[in-house]
């Protein structure tokens, strides 16, 4: 008898929630300066069924993984906009891209409710502005407008640079990815173990080893599956001067690669990285995994550690990455077919550069900026790999400039 009341409360609540979620939906479309995604919104829960929203209807429903493709399908639905790509629902998006739905997805979670710490300045999410400039809109919402049914709703109107085609080859390499920073944390984390463990050294060397093979295979396997999607990255990998068969190094530029969208411009691409100038970083959202994946590629390539680079090499070591990332991105426009970068500023010169003739790369920048830039005598810097084997021209011309007073 319980489990029945309980029961009808549940059925009682979903019922509110839709007819209050319906409301929220009839109130935004009430401003016209807000975007309007052209389609259905999904927002995903790992533990509980998907909540999606269908505009043209309207309807709020809540269906199992299983049933949406078909959901999607009764309803002729074309275009769906997810509020997150998680490991539990990457097969389910695969599985829609692959029967012909367009699938987009939400790229930074703060876009919806904003920062969860209160700021003053410009509103960072959809939410945060409704209460500034539309408070009448969530009137009777505010206490529980975080909630899956709502949130459903709210995707709808989220700002287009928020949002990110997914294609059945992101989606195939983008698990390959997981699989392949799971084990370089795996290595990462048992090093530091090791180092505070009283361990013999025989014990930690086959450990160390076996971590390392491990980590050897999954980029392999990762650098194959890119290979597979986009046969002609071995191209970029000879504009990068990567080609000589360094796995490591390799599985770094596809990861960088993964996290670059495209159809941005170059400045947006370079925020996503945290590449920005000083003045500008104040509140800044930046992808911390991307760029963490980008700095251990400068390292790798220069064989330097960044803990213990100069004022002098930082500049230069950043100058570095912004290169790393405008050769790929181009690339990987044109591959795409979506030609050179002429947004956001971007001069002509700039934009319509060959990928051909990329800017100096492998460390020749880097090795420029810190001749000419001021400063002492600069001591070498120790490397952030044991079995880092960068260019050996790159290092004699390092110790070269380094050295003179």
């Amino acid at each position: 008898m319980i489990g029945m009341v309980k029961e009808a409360n549940q059925e009682h609540l979903d019922c509110k929630l839709k007819e209050k979620a319906l409301e929220l939906f009839r109130r935004l479309e009430e401003i016209s300066e807000l975007p309007r995604f052209q389609g259905a919104t999904v927002d995903f829960h790992q533990k509980k069924p998907a909540t999606v929203f269908v505009p043209w209807i309207p309807t709020v429903a809540q269906v199992e993984n299983g049933e949406l493709l078909k959901f999607l399908k009764d309803n002729d639905v074309k275009k769906v906009l997810v509020d997150a790509l998680w490991p539990t629902n990457a097969a389910i998006l695969k599985q829609l891209v692959e029967s012909g739905v367009e699938v987009w997805v939400l790229t930074r979670p703060s876009a919806l409710h904003g920062w969860r710490k209160k700021h003053e300045g410009k509103p960072k999410g959809l939410v945060e502005w409704l209460e500034r400039h539309h408070p009448e809109i969530l009137e009777g919402f505010k206490t529980e407008v975080k909630n899956d049914v709502y949130d459903a709703v709210l995707l709808r109107y989220v700002k287009p640079k928020y949002q990110r085609r997914l294609t059945k080859e992101h989606l195939t390499c983008w698990v390959s990815m997981l699989l392949y920073r799971y084990a370089r944390r795996n290595r990462q984390g048992l090093l530091q173990q090791l180092d505070a463990l009283p361990v013999s050294e025989d014990e930690r060397s086959w450990r160390v080893e076996m971590a390392e093979d491990y980590l050897m295979m999954e980029a392999t396997n990762f650098i194959q599956i890119i290979k597979s999607c986009y046969p002609k990255i071995c191209e970029m990998f000879k504009d990068l001067r990567i080609d000589g068969g360094d796995v490591v190094t390799q599985a770094l530029v596809c990861d960088v690669f993964m996290e670059i969208d495209e159809t941005k411009s170059l400045t947006e691409v370079y925020r996503k990285f945290g590449l920005i100038p000083k003045k500008d970083r104040e509140g800044l959202i930046y992808d911390g995994v991307a760029k963490h994946s980008l700095v251990q590629l400068a390292a790798k390539r220069l064989g330097v550690n960044p803990k213990y680079l100069t004022a002098d090499e930082k500049r230069a070591f950043v100058e570095e990455q912004r290169t790393t990332v405008e050769v790929i991105y181009k690339w990987k426009r044109k591959t795409m077919g979506l030609g050179p970068d002429a947004s956001a500023g971007e001069t002509r010169a700039r934009a319509l550069r060959n990928i051909k003739s990329p800017p100096p790369y492998g460390g020749e920048a880097y090795f420029r900026l810190i001749s000419t830039g001021p400063g002492p005598k600069q001591p070498r810097s120790p490397r952030a790999d044991n079995r880092s084997y960068p260019n050996p021209s790159l290092i004699s011309s390092f110790l070269e400039l380094c050295l003179v007073a």
